[in-house]
């Protein structure tokens, strides 16, 4: 019986080694066909986990698997960035149960004076002025969308890193998110020339001025290695209801971006998008539930748009904030309305797992001249139509409006 069952035993032993050694080959033929695609060099023994590496756009580029534990073995696949930070002595991760503790007893957190962003973020720089003026606009607002779209991201004064759960072994996931990691280094590093530019779009998009913001991203081409700008400009344009324009941004970011979730879930969004058709409900929206609804579930910014044309886009709203500002506008061409006055009223306070508490503001067009008299900090109502929502910049946009006290 036993010499019956020693063949058997080794047969099986045999074959054990011989699929494991397919699948570390094929793995190591996915990381070779992956770095290809990035430009970088494939490191690392056939036998041994593998890693790649090598310079894209300045940056020193390091990609590797590690592992933890030592009877049950968890894989990780680690992306890592390496860029001179110009002097600055920055660290930042993401705000955890342990740092809040670690906070309490005297741990160093700078603040900046963005309440969303220093709720989201430890933060360690001697200097909270260098801190501000180093996290601008344009970099708190891609470190944000980093830490939506991966859990385990850290900012130090020389690199960025993302850690992901797993072995990985799929070509197009690896040059996705290297390329993801890159393309916000750059940014970080402060070698992206399209940051200026990206910085100024977010501006107008926190005043509510969606289209102008999409229009000043498309003024000029960028690199390829620059997949936030077009990410950021196919986001405007879709929930400013241009969506062949948006599609077409997506198609060409789809090439670079192969396996991104976030390319991919806006292109099944614009897929289901009906602009101009708005709900055949119109009674009026509780505020509370639009919020919850929009800006306090862990959605990413198309899940969000597709909420909002499903259960809100025009619906009646009644509702009243603090009026911050108003401009008048010849042709609105985020309401695609004529002459009227654009309004910005803070409508309430929202708290995020990732963005803590943050403010919401209405932004309303109402008729030419209507917000005369009007200081900010003054309590406003109004009354109009759901349009849109912006759920980065937390805005929802509010048509055919009337100011009733």
């Amino acid at each position: 019986m036993g010499f019956v069952a020693l063949p058997l035993i080794l047969g099986a032993v045999v074959f054990a080694v011989v699929a494991a050694s397919k699948r570390t080959q094929r793995i190591h033929d996915a990381w070779g066909r992956a770095a290809e695609k990035l430009g970088l060099r494939q490191t690392g023994a056939k036998w041994s986990f593998p890693s790649m590496e090598g310079t894209i756009s300045q940056l020193h580029v390091k990609v590797e698997v590690y592992s933890t534990g030592s009877k049950n073995k968890t894989y990780w696949t680690k992306y890592i960035a390496r860029f001179p930070q110009k002097g600055m002595a920055i660290s930042l991760k993401r705000q955890s149960g342990l740092s809040r503790v670690t906070k309490f007893f005297g741990a160093t957190d700078t603040e900046i004076g963005d309440v969303q962003f220093d709720d989201a973020f430890m933060i360690k720089e001697e200097s909270a002025q260098h801190a501000a003026q180093y996290l601008t606009l344009s970099r708190r607002t891609l470190l944000l969308k980093l830490f939506s779209l991966y859990r385990d991201v850290e900012l130090t004064p020389n690199k960025l890193k993302v850690v992901r759960r797993g072995y990985e072994d799929n070509v197009d996931a690896l040059v996705t998110h290297t390329r993801r990691v890159v393309s916000a280094a750059r940014v970080l590093a402060g070698v992206s020339e399209s940051e200026p530019r990206m910085r100024e779009s977010l501006e107008r998009r926190l005043a509510g001025d969606m289209a102008m913001a999409a229009e000043r991203l498309r003024a000029e081409p960028v690199p390829p290695e620059d997949v936030d700008t077009p990410l950021l400009e196919a986001e405007l344009l879709a929930e400013s209801g241009r969506l062949v324009e948006a599609e077409s941004v997506l198609t060409s970011l789809s090439r670079e971006l192969p396996a991104d979730e976030e390319v991919a879930g806006l292109r099944r969004a614009i897929g289901r998008m009906k602009p101009n058709e708005p709900a055949a409900e119109t009674s009026d929206v509780d505020m509370q539930e639009l919020l919850d609804d929009l800006f306090v579930s862990n959605r990413l910014s198309f899940e969000t748009a597709e909420v909002f044309d499903e259960h809100y886009l025009g619906r009646s709203v009644t509702w009243t904030g603090q009026f911050k500002s108003a401009r008048d506008v010849p042709n609105d061409l985020d309401f695609q309305a004529g002459a009227g006055t654009k309004m910005v009223v803070a409508i309430a306070e929202v708290e995020h797992d990732l963005y803590g508490v943050s403010e919401v503001d209405a932004i309303v067009h109402v008729p030419t001249g209507s917000a005369q008299g009007l200081s900010r900090g003054d309590r406003v109502a109004f009354t109009g139509t759901l349009l849109k929502a912006d759920s980065m910049m937390r805005n929802v946009f509010v048509e055919k409006a009337r100011i009733t006290s």
